[in-house]
């Protein structure tokens, strides 16, 4: 537990920032008695809650996290670490889902899924976010909620029934943020920049121009992780990220075989 702590005062200290892009811990580090006893307590509260945490020199910490610009420098989540045996497509999208994309997520992400035995990481949003997990869910495959809240207040609410309903070893809520920390909208950019990193390849479902969608766009470029969407009318309402996203270069996908041939693309061993 003592690189725990340290890792956790470190995080503390920086705000859940990690500016020097650390993965271990820095030599003769000094922290203040009350910083080391409130840590310790904090760590020790998580087992009461069955919370589970990592931090870089951990061996469930993801591998992915090392290649991303300011890594977690200390995480909570609840369930297993699905991330050690599985690989994800991130999926993300608009909370007012349109019918055709249901329809399209229903037919050809589950089609994706069950074919290639990926599991799928997303944010828990209403919307695609949440029919992305249930999808996985309902084919039995690994899926990943990352989250813009503590575990103790799942962000939205409605998580707590899927919670309740579905939890199994194949579903894990994930953390950055303390487990009392309610939402606050500058956790999204924290969030988004986690489903990027995990995610071989991001799917955008649908997505308008100012839109979440489109920040984890930005994490996965930053990444150098690929980008795949669905087309759309240019006169139809919600899918102007869409286009915008072909139009500057991300890769079109119309049904199950276009995702499925991008991927094994993409995982061709070089």
């Amino acid at each position: 537990m003592e690189t725990a702590v340290l890792f956790k005062i470190i995080q503390r200290r920086f705000k859940f920032r990690n500016p020097n892009h650390l993965t271990v811990l820095p030599k003769n580090f000094i922290y203040t008695e009350n910083e080391y006893k409130s840590a310790r307590s904090y760590i020790q509260d998580l087992a009461k809650y069955n919370i589970k945490y990592s931090h870089p020199e951990k061996d469930d910490y993801p591998e992915e996290f090392f290649k991303m610009k300011e890594p977690p420098l200390f995480f909570e989540y609840y369930g297993e670490p699905i991330w050690k045996n599985t690989e994800f497509i991130s999926v993300v999208g608009a909370r007012e889902i349109h019918s055709i994309t249901e329809q399209w997520l229903r037919a050809h992400l589950s089609d994706f899924v069950k074919n290639n035995k990926v599991g799928i990481v997303s944010g828990g949003a209403k919307g695609v976010d949440q029919l992305s997990h249930l999808i996985a869910i309902k084919n039995l495959a690994p899926t990943l909620f990352i989250l813009p809240s503590g575990l103790l207040h799942l962000y939205p609410q409605s998580l707590n029934l899927i919670k309740t309903e579905h939890m199994n070893v194949n579903i894990c809520f994930l953390s950055e943020f303390e487990i009392h920390q309610k939402l606050h909208k500058s956790h999204f950019y924290f969030r988004n920049r986690l489903i990027a990193a995990l995610g071989g390849i991001t799917l955008v479902a649908q997505a308008s121009l100012k839109s979440g969608s489109l920040l984890t766009v930005h994490h996965c470029l930053e990444m150098g992780k690929a980008v795949v969407t669905i087309p759309a009318h240019p006169e139809m309402s919600g899918f102007d990220g869409n286009l915008k996203l072909l139009y500057d270069g991300a890769y079109l996908v119309r049904n199950f075989i276009d995702l499925h041939e991008f991927w094994k693309a993409e995982h061709w061993p070089y």
